[in-house]
């Protein structure tokens, strides 16, 4: 598990594939955290921790979460959660988080209001905007002031291994999307022959569009962390890249955060 620096109010983390999303696995290295980082000040039952996740499907909806969501059946829950891509609360105690293997996850922490966001965005949510739509709809839930926040984007995919389609490069050109210093076209990374015979092809820097959404949502720059780590080549994480073949799907790394109570 890595972590993030949003601020004393907060364990933001993303776990690595010995832990993936099993809510039980992400719940225990949670609560040692917790402890860890309490110092002494007061222990973590893992008893208080109550878990919930997003049923992504790459588009832009957004789950806030409330004491009523946990009062519901779980298969109410299920319901409300499918189809959405970001999550939102002020609730402390509660571990939320979005699974990705290559796709940019992002967290944002609001701490004047105790509340916080996370965020799946792969290629298409990121065209719709999702880290935008989030930060708007913070501000209107929570009264966040984004240039009060801290944002941490997490391992992805990176811009070298990140090869695109032509239609992708336009899908986010026709959006309205400045494509200096985020594009950048390379010799195919598979045969010429695989690559219906083009010597080139796009690849996209996701994490710095997503990065400059944040700041275009008025977060600080300096006050955004952004990880290096690219989960294509990094093997301690799962890449659908690099592991998903035909019907075997490969499993998903956790990116997340609990806000002290």
């Amino acid at each position: 598990m890595i972590t993030y620096s949003l601020g004393e109010g907060i364990v933001a983390f993303t776990t690595d594939r010995t832990v993936g999303r099993d809510p039980e696995k992400v719940t225990d290295a949670v609560c040692r955290r917790l402890n860890a980082a309490a110092n002494g000040a007061g222990e973590c039952r893992r008893e208080n921790l109550r878990f919930a996740r997003p049923h992504q499907t790459h588009g832009d909806s957004i789950m806030p979460v409330a004491e009523e969501y946990f009062a519901l059946s779980e298969a109410t829950q299920r319901m409300l959660m499918e189809g959405k891509d970001a999550v939102v609360t002020d609730m402390a105690e509660v571990i939320l988080g979005v699974s990705t293997a290559d796709c940019i996850p992002v967290l944002v922490f609001d701490p004047e209001h105790h509340a916080a966001a996370a965020i799946h965005a792969g290629w298409r949510g990121t065209v719709q905007r999702i880290v935008w739509k989030t930060m708007e709809q913070m501000k209107k839930m929570y009264h966040t002031d984004p240039a009060r926040c801290r944002a941490a984007i997490g391992p992805g995919i990176s811009l070298d291994s990140f090869e695109v389609g032509d239609e992708v490069y336009a899908a986010f050109a026709s959006s309205g999307f400045d494509m200096n210093g985020v594009a950048r076209r390379y010799p195919v990374m598979q045969s010429a022959n695989e690559a219906g015979g083009q010597a080139e092809k796009w690849h996209i820097d996701l994490k710095e569009i997503n990065r400059r959404q944040l700041i275009m949502a008025g977060v600080q720059a300096e006050n955004i962390e952004v990880s290096g780590i690219d989960t294509l080549t990094d093997t301690r994480f799962y890449s659908a890249r690099r592991e998903q073949k035909g019907d075997v799907k490969c499993g998903r790394i956790f990116t997340g955060f609990v806000i002290r109570p």
